[in-house]
């Protein structure tokens, strides 16, 4: 599709190449005005609604920091399943469990991603409450981080690419996207920084939406563009004021709806369409922010339920309380937290386990690996919505 073939409405253009052209979007802010109307005001306040639902009832959470850490983990896990990585969130928490007697060894490529993906939001969620503004730098950093011991070979981390780039259509039909040359990277990146630093021109859910689509658009990176343009939702989130901590996790979203956010960012480009995708792009925030929220309150009944049960002292009662702040744990966790030997540490074990709390996950006769089953099956049920 060359140059002409554009309405006058498209934020860019095809610049001719071989054997397909490159889309250049003109740089932020866009020129041509979005209407913003009455359904798109109303979806709008529907997720500032559901992001102070979520944002509100974490601080009164007593298991803030677990809670933090799973949602995070499920975010990891859902934004490296959309690049093609497989790995069940048991497998996340057994390396974790594992890493801290050193024993955590070999790694796949998918659990690494998905590691890696943890590591970089939580690096880029700490920045930015430690008052770090959200740069190209940040970014750079954090695109290092994502790729560490997963890039291929030729690939460039921590910089911009100087090579370009092929984005498959999901429609057969249509030719593969190709994103702007690498010698317009650069400017391109800059003028996002700029648009993102001086708070950008519509409602913040709006701009996010649209410093989203730019930053996809310009595929600034040789790899890992997906999950850094969905971390960087994350942060721009919390430097907007609508979340404290990253209890948010958008790529379960865009996962189950892959076609739509692929095809309505592409009409954005080819036909100036923003209203539908920022009308998806909101709705896939509320959803996100309503699930969030609902596993949070389970969470808490849960916990609730569980003091009035297991009200007393014994190891095997504070055990069932304390699986909110451990969910995946060994025999070894259990000595160490409650200071008791390892037969009362087994006993307890065997206790909550016949009750039906926790169940063992390696199938092995020596150093056997236990989690939550009621508190996993909140964290990995289906997300509302699918």
């Amino acid at each position: 599709m060359r140059t002409r073939d554009l309405p006058s409405e498209a934020p860019g253009h095809y610049r001719q190449s071989h054997p397909r052209p490159y889309y250049i979007p003109e740089k932020l802010p866009v020129s041509s005005p979005i209407e913003i109307d009455g359904e798109l005001t109303s979806t709008i306040s529907d997720a500032t609604f559901q992001l102070g639902r979520i944002d509100g009832i974490s601080p009164t959470v007593d298991f803030s920091p677990v809670l933090y850490t799973s949602l995070l983990r499920l975010e990891a896990v859902e934004t490296a399943e959309i690049e093609g990585a497989d790995v069940e969130m048991d497998e996340v928490y057994a390396y974790h469990t594992r890493s801290k007697s050193g024993d955590a060894g070999s790694v796949s490529r998918d659990l690494q991603e998905v590691l890696n993906a943890e590591q970089a939001l939580r690096d880029g969620f700490d920045a930015i409450k430690g008052d770090e503004s959200i740069s190209l730098a940040l970014l750079r950093s954090l695109h290092e981080t994502l790729l560490e011991g997963v890039r291929n070979e030729g690939e460039i981390v921590g910089e911009w690419r100087d090579s370009d780039v092929h984005i498959p259509s999901p429609r057969r039909s249509q030719p593969p996207f190709v994103p702007p040359p690498a010698d317009s990277v650069s400017g391109l990146m800059e003028s996002l920084e700029a648009y993102i630093r001086m708070g950008g021109e519509y409602h913040p859910l709006v701009d996010l939406a649209i410093t989203h689509y730019q930053f996809e658009t310009i595929h600034p990176c040789s790899d890992g563009n997906g999950r850094l343009g969905r971390i960087l939702i994350v942060l721009q989130l919390h430097e907007a004021g609508y979340l404290s901590d990253p209890y948010l996790y958008p790529s379960a979203y865009f996962n189950r709806n892959k076609r739509e956010y692929v095809e309505k960012m592409r009409a954005v480009s080819e036909e100036g369409n923003w209203y539908d995708w920022i009308a998806f792009f909101i709705e896939g925030i509320t959803e996100q922010a309503r699930d969030s929220y609902e596993r949070t309150f389970e969470l808490i009944e849960l916990r609730r339920e569980y003091e009035t049960q297991y009200p007393g002292q014994k190891t095997s009662h504070k055990l069932a309380r304390d699986l909110f702040e451990l969910p995946y744990f060994t025999a070894n966790d259990i000595t160490e937290r409650f200071d008791v030997s390892r037969q009362t540490a087994y006993n307890a074990i065997e206790e909550v386990e016949a009750e039906g709390l926790v169940v063992e996950v390696t199938g092995q006769q020596r150093n056997r690996e236990y989690k939550a089953v009621d508190i996993f099956e909140i964290l990995e049920r289906a997300p509302t919505g699918a």
